[in-house]
């Protein structure tokens, strides 16, 4: 069965503002980047896509299965997200963190200690995730996106607080990852993604409209 996120008719609202307004979209096994003006939902389409927000009305289905009816713990392992901001387990270390999200998902650790060593994370490891820079603490919580193989790697602002090389390093692992899985990723950073040739789609008028994407 092909993978896929499909929205039908969805509508959201925030107080007075409309945010979408009867947006339907189908999401594949390819790498997407969304865009659109400051404020127009981004962030708020990805916490639907993800389940952390609900629609006011209409459906999302998850490979053919609606959201509202998916396991909860199997659908966390089918979707990998990251927001733009940082609230992660402050009294945590960064290689407590992913051990746990190991444990959860693939109970391999050598994944862990690849993904330690292609972000440079290891003199931080031990490190409490309360007393890390901003950049650190944003690849530890990358990483942990990136241990397994989900359906879909959803990444908001991924390229905030990293340098070069580490902004480098995470697009070779996410074209590794694209294999097998979609990518959804929001960036004002639009020369970053050549490596992943995505699908650029753009939310206008309250819509993801098919016409409106176009490749980088």
């Amino acid at each position: 069965m092909e993978i896929s996120i499909t929205l039908k008719k969805i509508n959201k609202s925030f107080k007075d503002k409309t945010i979408f307004s009867d947006l339907s979209y189908e999401f594949y096994k390819n790498n997407y980047h969304l865009v659109g003006k400051n404020g127009v939902g981004k962030s708020t389409l990805l916490r639907l896509l993800v389940g952390l927000d609900s629609p006011d009305s209409g459906s999302i289905l998850l490979n053919n299965q609606f959201l509202m009816d998916s396991n909860t713990n199997q659908y966390a392992k089918k979707i990998f997200y990251v927001p733009d901001d940082l609230d992660i387990y402050p009294f945590l270390t960064g290689l407590e963190f992913l051990s746990w999200i190991t444990k959860v998902r693939t109970n391999n650790p050598d994944e862990i200690n690849t993904l330690i060593d292609k972000l440079e994370l290891k003199q931080s490891q031990n490190t409490s995730i309360a007393d890390m820079s901003f950049g650190t603490k944003k690849k530890f919580l990358l990483a942990s996106a990136l241990i397994g193989q989900p359906d879909f790697i959803i990444l908001d602002e991924p390229f905030n607080g990293l340098d070069k090389h580490s902004q480098q390093v995470l697009l070779t692992i996410l074209e590794e990852k694209a294999v097998s899985s979609g990518i959804i990723v929001t960036t004002h950073h639009d020369s970053n993604l050549a490596l992943l040739n995505p699908l650029k789609i753009q939310i206008l008028d309250k819509k993801l409209s098919q016409e409106e994407a176009y490749r980088v």
